[in-house]
């Protein structure tokens, strides 16, 4: 057997919980990715790990494929990732998440693919594949990113918005300084409908990236 390989890095103007949160936000990949991803279904989800089926469209090569991933935080700083196809390979992830300040991070991602040994000539289309990837969804992911952080230190709360914004009081002391951002899994989503069905794209061509 053989092992493609492939290694990806970025900084963030964010701090490393706020990645955190994005990797384990569900709902954002059929509204900010709606150009590879179509549809996903979480299958179960407590605490810190999650089994999700995804449909998707690799780049470079344009093949529309599936698989079922199961996504778990080894530590405070790693995430790892086990995704298997339908043809029966199992793409690996390690994201490893390195504090650079209180509003910085970066982020470090591993793939790895076993195939047969004969499979070994795909490794510069495997690379190329994933970087693709990986700069393509990062260009979307990164913006969100950061619009939370600066909300956040505005005193933004999921499903509540910002209250002072809300009931029209004046803006209070210290909003926009340093707040933490709290890791608290599994995150809120919006309820399916009907419960079960997953979530899929709610369009296939927009001019924004649809978060």
């Amino acid at each position: 057997m053989a092992v493609l390989t492939a290694k990806c890095s970025m900084d963030m103007d964010c701090p490393k919980e706020v990645v955190v949160w994005n990797y384990y936000d569900h709902e954002h990949v059929v509204g900010t990715h709606y150009k590879y991803y179509s549809a996903f279904r979480i299958l179960a989800e407590r605490d810190d790990w999650c089994l999700v089926e995804r449909y998707y469209k690799l780049p470079v090569i344009n093949l529309r494929a599936s698989s079922l991933g199961f996504m778990y935080m080894e530590s405070p700083s790693l995430i790892r990732s086990v995704q298997y196809g339908k043809l029966g390979t199992v793409l690996e992830q390690e994201i490893q998440l390195e504090h650079l300040g209180p509003e910085a991070c970066r982020v470090t991602s591993t793939y790895r693919m076993e195939v047969p040994d004969f499979a070994r000539v795909l490794q510069p289309l495997f690379a190329r594949v994933i970087k693709r990837w990986f700069q393509d969804t990062w260009v979307e992911d990164a913006p969100m990113r950061v619009r939370r952080w600066k909300v956040w230190k505005l005193g933004f709360r999921d499903f509540r918005g910002i209250d002072y914004v809300n009931e029209k009081s004046g803006k209070p002391d210290g909003a926009g300084s340093y707040r933490p951002h709290p890791v608290r899994l599994p995150l809120p989503k919006t309820p399916e409908s009907p419960p079960g069905s997953g979530y899929k794209r709610p369009f296939d061509k927009s001019v924004e990236v649809g978060y």
